[in-house]
């Protein structure tokens, strides 16, 4: 005779992403299995109060920048600059790239942070992988990003997105350098920031969905990914030649991506751009040699001023992160 959990078991779920029951209990409002579908829902945070921190910070010359430290030595923020931040600059800027992503009908969102203590949340890329089916909370090699993941555990939850796993112990991994090829291919790119305990519990992770991790190296002085390697179209990437290894230029081009130039005369960071959707990229104005590069290419480009935001060490894709994009074929 069967007993009651033998009976019981006939109805056990056998792969849960696959499962309709996955989509009745979380939804289907979260999800990014590419880098160019319509974005529909995007998490921002906007430049606030805690920046206003970085004044008691100094100048350094060997490290180019106004350096924030607290009591104990540790560096709680940079700014690439010997003047102090304009907040209500980066803030006009801020809102202006926000008013645009709302004119293209995406949801946007905002992180928040109470207590006003983290300065760096300005680039919400970094703090969580947005993957099929949910997102993988993201572990910082540096302390000024420490109290990110405390904040985003809460915003995603509330959001009702399910947390698929957490970057652990000496395992360090930031959003900036992960992108999401195509369902099944994922890119991560190891550097200053990114550790091997990280990607392979990355691999881990992303292995329970069927999802291949490609590792490139990033050279010293680069810290993301997403300085080199903005897919814009549903065939077409920006890469800096430059930066990238041969090999993995090579290997994109041989399943059939077609390489845009980034130029290397534009200011740093300008080819940090975002795709919103396929063949329309939002976009530095500063970067004015790459964007012709797009256009001629057949790319849409958006221009957006974030110059005071550069400051801070990062661009418009590091200061974004899509919470749901539509699928391509």
């Amino acid at each position: 005779m069967a007993t009651l959990q033998m009976y019981m078991d006939r109805s056990k779920i056998k792969n849960m992403f696959e499962s309709e029951v996955f989509e009745e209990v979380w939804g289907d409002q979260f999800g990014v299995d590419n880098s160019v579908g319509k974005i529909r829902k995007i998490l921002l945070h906007r430049p606030g109060i805690e920046l206003e921190q970085l004044k008691d910070g100094a100048y350094e010359e060997e490290a180019g920048a106004r350096i924030l430290t607290d009591e104990k030595g540790r560096i709680r923020n940079y700014f690439k600059s010997r003047e102090l931040p304009d907040l209500g600059l980066m803030q006009e800027q801020h809102d202006k790239m926000a008013e645009i992503l709302k004119g293209e009908g995406i949801e946007v969102h905002y992180l928040t942070d109470p207590t006003y203590k983290w300065t760096n949340l300005t680039f919400t890329r970094d703090v969580a992988l947005m993957v099929p089916k949910g997102t993988i909370l993201t572990r910082f090699a540096m302390y000024f990003h420490q109290g990110d993941t405390f904040v985003t555990q809460k915003f995603m939850a509330d959001q009702k997105i399910p947390i698929l796993g957490a970057i652990q112990g000496m395992g360090t991994i930031e959003g900036g350098s992960f992108s999401m090829l195509d369902p099944k291919t994922a890119i991560i790119g190891r550097s200053v920031r990114i550790n091997d305990a990280g990607i392979e519990q990355l691999r881990q992770l992303l292995s329970y969905q069927g999802i291949e991790l490609i590792v490139i190296d990033m050279p010293a002085y680069y810290i993301h990914l997403d300085e080199a390697f903005l897919p814009v179209d549903r065939d077409k990437i920006l890469v800096s030649t430059f930066i990238l290894p041969h090999w993995f230029l090579t290997m994109l081009k041989e399943r059939g991506y077609t390489l845009i130039e980034t130029d290397r005369d534009d200011p740093m960071l300008t080819n940090n751009c975002l795709a919103l959707e396929p063949g329309k990229v939002l976009f530095s104005e500063k970067g004015i040699s790459t964007r012709k590069n797009l256009e001629k290419a057949g790319v849409e480009t958006i221009p957006v001023d974030i110059s005071e935001i550069n400051k801070l060490g990062g661009g418009i894709h590091c200061s974004t992160l899509p919470l749901l994009r539509d699928h391509i074929d």
